[in-house]
């Protein structure tokens, strides 16, 4: 669907603002809510959902527009589809879903515009991203179970989490996200650009008070977590993100060590006396490219997915 198809259907014209946008999108999809379960209304419903979704991205700030890699060249030749870079090596295909809302502003649910394997890009919302993938990885445990004739066995939640984190790699690439999330620091003296990230420190144990600037250091990474330890060597917690997609971004690059980083304290927020201290604490994290011989290649994510996927149809398979 193009631009200019999106603007018809919605019965708008180009240049539209954004609040008449919304607004109109809101009043046709209450009068064609897939709810009712006519068939039409569904098509119709999906029919506005995808016009909308391609409007608001046109309209996104040129920094939030989709990123061109060289992982992904190749666009859905369907113009009908989702208009996104492709990953056709991903283990399985996602929906691209999208909120109807009421005319209020309140969401009334999701409704999937696409199929595809589609890479994330920054105008997709996140955390509908993150069911999508979850649905992919539930889809293919489902048919597991379903051609084994048994109910769900025990575990199956710690595998599904697993599963979806591999799968969501599939679908983010790292590397360019990266300067798209994080804020571009000075140089360092080589010339390396260095990103910053906003993060928080989660204590594994007692909060503790750290001083303002106080280095801490990688200790291990464990369960897609990268635990700090101070000087002495005391492990004190995992790092953390305000803001989920530079989970998704960060942490993998850090199993592939392909980044390098340098954490510090930042300055702790003001507290009432005698206030116990939070659970966490802020930040300072700076990344930069690691170019280095031990720079890992991504792994196989298909190789890992299916041994995952087989251990679960046959728990005394190697994992």
């Amino acid at each position: 669907m193009t631009e200019r198809e999106a603007y018809r259907i919605l019965g708008l014209s180009p240049g539209t603002d954004d609040r008449e946008l919304k607004r109109t999108y809101r009043k046709l999809i209450m009068q064609s809510h897939p709810d009712s379960g006519n068939e039409a209304a569904c098509d119709r419903a999906r029919e506005l959902n995808l016009a909308y979704a391609i409007l608001k991205g046109a309209k996104a700030p040129e920094r939030e527009r989709p990123f061109q890699n060289d992982f992904a060249k190749r666009r859905q030749a369907d113009r009908t589809g989702w208009n996104a870079p492709l990953n056709i090596h991903a283990f399985a295909e996602r929906e691209i879903l999208c909120y109807a809302e009421d005319p209020d502003g309140a969401p009334l649910g999701s409704f999937s515009i696409a199929r595809g394997k589609y890479l994330w890009r920054i105008e997709e919302d996140f955390p509908l991203f993150l069911l999508s993938v979850y649905r992919c990885g539930k889809d293919l445990l489902d048919e597991a179970d379903a051609a084994l004739h048994r109910n769900s066995p025990p575990g199956r939640e710690r595998i599904q989490a697993e599963l979806t984190y591999l799968l969501a790699q599939q679908f983010i690439d790292g590397a360019a996200l990266l300067s798209q999330l994080a804020k571009k620091g000075p140089p360092d003296q080589s010339g390396e650009p260095v990103f910053y990230v906003p993060s928080t420190l989660e204590f594994s144990g007692p909060p503790i008070a750290l001083e303002e600037d106080e280095p801490l250091f990688p200790s291990v990474l464990r369960r897609h977590r990268l635990y700090l330890k101070r000087k002495s060597g005391k492990e004190i917690g995992y790092l953390s993100f305000p803001d989920d997609r530079l989970y998704y971004v960060v942490v993998p690059l850090l199993e592939q060590r392909r980044v390098r980083i340098r954490v510090q304290a930042a300055p702790r927020t003001p507290r009432p006396k005698k206030a116990a201290f939070p659970g966490y604490h802020r930040l300072h994290l700076w990344l930069k490219w690691n170019h280095r011989a031990d720079a890992l290649l991504p792994e196989n994510l298909n190789l890992q997915i299916e041994k995952l996927l087989r251990h679960y149809r046959n728990p005394t398979a190697p994992f």
